[in-house]
């Protein structure tokens, strides 16, 4: 544990955050169509793409997030995510698709998505929040601090929040604005031509802003009964997760800041001035809200590279060479005696200890 960590269950306690496969519609094909071996890349992701897995089958989260960050640095597309959520309609979703299709207004539609999310992927925060101005944010953050590419994951799920409302108003429906957790990763067209509205990058959370008005609306296939029988259906596939989850104790700003160094990390190792000029914030006061939490910028950089460092060698295609340039080492060398310093052993040796199933 390095400082400033605060401790936690045991892993042996645990079960890793799932999204239900239904998430996963299409995939196959989509990944193809983006010129890619979709089985490269699901095991580059550590996940098995079976076309005839039930819609109800648990994908690891961490898994299913890679799978896109895969797909987009295999094909060198950055905008995978909002591609693939652009096209993705609520019946594609599953159970939490029907359950919004079910409801009978899209107020309500949106009210249940909010508070059945997690059983649909756990590990996960959604809200509905309202505000002064007559609008509402559906909001969505994975609370795992674990998964770090999480980008594409956050712009194909504000995707699937707008298809939701599309549902009911039609395609030229837009929101009054996209929240993203990250930074522009994809070209402003891009995200023009999926939202058609402002997107603000290095929020708090992911977020789909929308005017309140028109969620009075019927749902086109609105059935009570049905609804009853799906909400039913879908919370009892995950009986101990709660509905609203309680998200963990951790300033926002600590998530901002780990997210800006894993994004500098390919240039150089950042420095707190850096960090501090991306956010907004002066450098003083960053350092002052560190200190308050009782860990260090330094830290911060280290956990951050073990973090990517066990994420990048799980995947088999990537050179290693490759993955220390990354994470800001000039040789394969250097890399190597940080990496046996993190865990005692060398970056190949846990390499294929994780392929042959070990647990280094």
């Amino acid at each position: 544990m390095l400082p400033g960590d605060i401790p936690g269950p045991s892993d042996s306690t645990i079960r890793p955050p799932h999204v239900l496969a239904a998430a996963a519609t299409g995939v196959y094909q989509f990944i193809r169509e983006q010129g890619c071996d979709p089985d490269r890349v699901a095991l580059s992701a550590g996940l098995r793409l079976d076309q005839g897995l039930p819609q109800t089958a648990l994908l690891d989260l961490a898994g299913y997030c890679l799978l896109f960050e895969e797909t987009t640095r295999q094909s060198g597309y950055a905008g995978v995510g909002l591609s693939y959520g652009r096209h993705f309609t609520p019946d594609m979703l599953g159970l939490i698709g029907f359950i919004a299709m079910a409801s009978p207004t899209l107020g309500s539609a949106i009210e249940n998505v909010a508070e059945l999310f997690p059983y649909h992927q756990s590990g996960t925060m959604t809200r509905l929040v309202y505000q002064d101005d007559g609008c509402a944010r559906l909001e969505y953050r994975i609370l795992t601090g674990g998964i770090i590419g999480r980008e594409q994951d956050a712009e194909l799920t504000m995707g699937m929040f707008c298809n939701i409302f599309r549902h009911v108003l039609g395609e030229s429906w837009a929101p009054r604005a996209i929240w993203l957790e990250h930074r522009r990763i994809a070209t402003p067209a891009e995200y023009d031509s999926a939202f058609g509205a402002p997107v603000h990058f290095g929020m708090d959370v992911n977020a789909v802003v929308f005017d309140r008005a028109g969620t009075e609306c019927g749902m086109p296939q609105g059935n009570v009964r049905l609804l009853d029988v799906l909400r039913c259906s879908l919370t009892a596939l995950s009986p101990a997760v709660t509905a609203r989850p309680v998200e963990p104790a951790t300033d926002p700003l600590l998530s901002r800041i780990r997210t800006e160094i894993r994004y500098s990390m390919g240039q150089g190792v950042p420095a707190l001035s850096q960090v501090a000029e991306t956010l907004r914030i002066p450098r003083w006061t960053l350092q002052r809200r560190l200190d308050g939490m009782g860990i260090t910028f330094s830290v911060l950089v280290e956990r951050t590279r073990q973090e990517l460092a066990r994420e990048y060698l799980a995947r088999p295609m990537m050179p290693i060479g490759e993955i220390a340039l990354l994470l800001g080492y000039s040789e394969i060398s250097a890399f190597s005696r940080a990496f046996r310093k993190w865990t005692g052993v060398s970056p190949r040796l846990y390499r294929a200890s994780r392929q042959s199933g070990g647990n280094i």
